[in-house]
């Protein structure tokens, strides 16, 4: 019995180690190691950048220096995700569904902050009604960023102004200025129009802007080269050099575990490298034609999870904040997944065809919502409807056909 409960004590240690290794960006590593060798007289860590730094790997300048790295993020380590995720519990979320759904939807909130998944679809994943996805969705109204989960620039506004502090009728003027923005100018009269305005000037736009640094460096996890085979390699330099020493011969039963846990933390780390590379792995082969030059095809986590072998939630956070460096820039995993929007066809490759179309359409005569529509259709032979065409164009920040004839006219 007494060695049943220490295997089942260690597999939950081990599993505790587990999932965090597996989440953490690659930059955090280091840290992660080092905090844990400061616990454990077995561990020592060595900083990866000293280990590699006279390497002369061909990728060095690719990653860009981790010195400078380590500058640029001291001012906001914490990605959107992560403040976000660490937001997901009580009082807000205080059951599992209702935490697992708000999992779910941070997952369909882009880098600007906006919420553009489907909250059906979600619903029917989670055996729930729409409403109660909606009312999930509607909580984020509360969590900072502020704005952030919102549909559009209008809802972010709304999600923002709900969260001020200023006097009720300050608050339902600015509402109705926000409601009513493209028609601002028949308000200016107003006594309270300047102050409103004021106010909205103050709000995020797009919400997650913070988050939104253009010189913060990306790492990427793998380098992918697509000829006549796949080729992955592991972006090393950023792995910390770990070794278990026993200076001690252990025979203290506290000290065996701490041995143990070295151990398993070495093993943890390769095991990271090992489950991440099947990862992308089946990622590129499943996105072949995109990484060849086409549009991503419909991927879920489940399908990965599937042929993995793990738990949709473990995909999740395997993909968490991790990057991939190839012919087509430095992607994260999270953006190479895509809902199917009918059989073989995906929203990112509606969403293409849509911008794509705008981009060459007559400036006297833009496409209409619905002539985009009855495009779609004729191109892929799908049924599509008006409203999740004028979804896509929002979600592209795409003016309606009436404001970019205007837009047209003055430029």
């Amino acid at each position: 019995m007494n060695l049943q409960y220490r295997q089942k004590q260690s597999l939950q240690l081990s599993l505790k180690l587990w999932l965090p290794l597996l989440q953490a960006p690659l930059h955090d590593l280091e840290q992660i190691f080092k905090e844990h060798s400061y616990d454990n007289p077995f561990l020592d860590c060595k900083s990866s950048f000293e280990s590699h730094k006279s390497s002369g790997s061909s990728y060095a300048k690719g990653t860009g220096d981790k010195q400078g790295f380590i500058e640029n993020t001291n001012i906001n380590q914490e990605s959107l995700y992560d403040k976000v995720s660490n937001q997901l519990g009580a009082p807000l979320f205080p059951t599992p569904k209702s935490q697992n759904i708000a999992d779910e939807i941070l997952f369909y909130i882009n880098n600007e902050g906006y919420f553009e998944g489907d909250i059906e679809k979600i619903a029917i994943k989670h055996k729930t009604t729409n409403e109660f996805v909606e009312s999930i969705r509607k909580r984020f109204a509360h969590i900072e960023p502020c704005g952030i989960g919102a549909v559009d620039l209008q809802e972010s506004f709304l999600f923002q102004l709900s969260n001020l502090e200023v006097d009720e009728d300050l608050c339902r003027f600015t509402k109705q200025l926000i409601l009513n923005m493209k028609k601002i100018d028949k308000f200016h009269e107003h006594h309270l129009f300047e102050r409103a305005k004021e106010t909205i000037k103050k709000f995020n736009s797009p919400p997650a802007i913070e988050y939104m640094n253009g010189s913060e460096a990306i790492i990427p996890d793998f380098f992918v080269e697509i000829d006549d085979d796949i080729k992955i390699k592991i972006n090393s330099n950023y792995y910390p050099d770990i070794v278990v020493t026993d200076p001690f011969k252990s025979k203290n039963i506290e000290l065996k575990d701490k041995l143990k846990e070295a151990r398993d933390l070495v093993n943890l780390l390769e095991l990271r490298k090992s489950t991440l590379y099947k990862l992308i792995l089946i990622i590129v082969e499943k996105q072949m034609s995109f990484f060849i030059g086409s549009e991503l095809k419909p991927l879920t986590m489940a399908q990965v999870a599937d042929e993995l072998g793990f738990d949709e939630s473990t995909i999740s956070r395997a993909v968490s904040n991790k990057y991939i460096k190839c012919k087509r820039g430095v992607l994260s995993l999270k953006s190479l997944f895509t809902n199917a929007v009918s059989s073989g066809i995906s929203s990112a490759e509606i969403k293409s065809y849509i911008s794509n179309v705008i981009k060459n359409e007559s400036n006297d005569k833009p496409l209409t919502d619905q002539d985009l529509v009855d495009m779609v259709m004729k191109r892929y032979n799908m049924k599509m409807v008006r409203r999740t065409i004028t979804k896509y164009r929002k979600i592209l920040d795409i003016p309606s056909s009436k404001e970019r004839k205007k837009i047209y006219r003055v430029s």
